[in-house]
């Protein structure tokens, strides 16, 4: 169950989680022992599993998530595969590494129905000095479809413990 912060003081501090690799910190937020995303609880996600170059997101975008026209807003897509691809490219960090999102690309390729579970799932493809790269895609957990797929590019920063 995913853990939500009531306040910024609740988040790690930049000097604590240089103490950790970014696969612990990912490992971490899914047992529920930091704090997700806040943006999460908005949007209906929940990231349920991190190993080394892979993360999955389950979510459920619902009649709040929809734009003018009754579809799932395009910005719930890009959030979700945003977490997925970005935290992705976190778990190959380490200790005294940390990352933020240069710039990511959705294709959606069908409309997401409103209620439906989605999973998303972002691989780590790069890992350099100064960038990691990911892709993710989007699928409905019951009937398999592929709803999404996108790329990432993040700026590393720090130095290596």
């Amino acid at each position: 169950m995913a853990k939500f912060a009531q306040s910024p003081a609740d988040f790690m501090t930049l000097d604590a989680l240089k103490e950790i690799s970014g696969l612990e910190f990912m490992q971490k937020i899914v047992a529920g022992e930091l704090p997700t995303t806040t943006l999460a609880r908005l949007m209906n996600y929940e990231i349920t599993s991190a190993e080394e170059g892979r993360v999955e997101v389950l979510g459920r975008p619902e009649f709040e998530h929809t734009n003018a026209y009754g579809g799932i807003h395009g910005g719930w897509y890009g959030t979700i595969m945003d977490t997925c691809m970005t935290c992705a490219v976190m778990t190959g960090l380490k200790a005294g590494q940390y990352q933020t999102t240069l710039e990511y690309k959705v294709n959606m390729i069908r409309a997401i129905p409103t209620g439906a579970q989605v999973r998303a799932i972002g691989t780590l493809e790069h890992l350099g000095r100064s960038t990691g790269v990911a892709r993710g895609e989007i699928r409905g957990v019951e009937d398999g479809r592929l709803y999404a797929t996108g790329t990432t590019t993040c700026f590393i920063m720090g130095t290596p413990n």
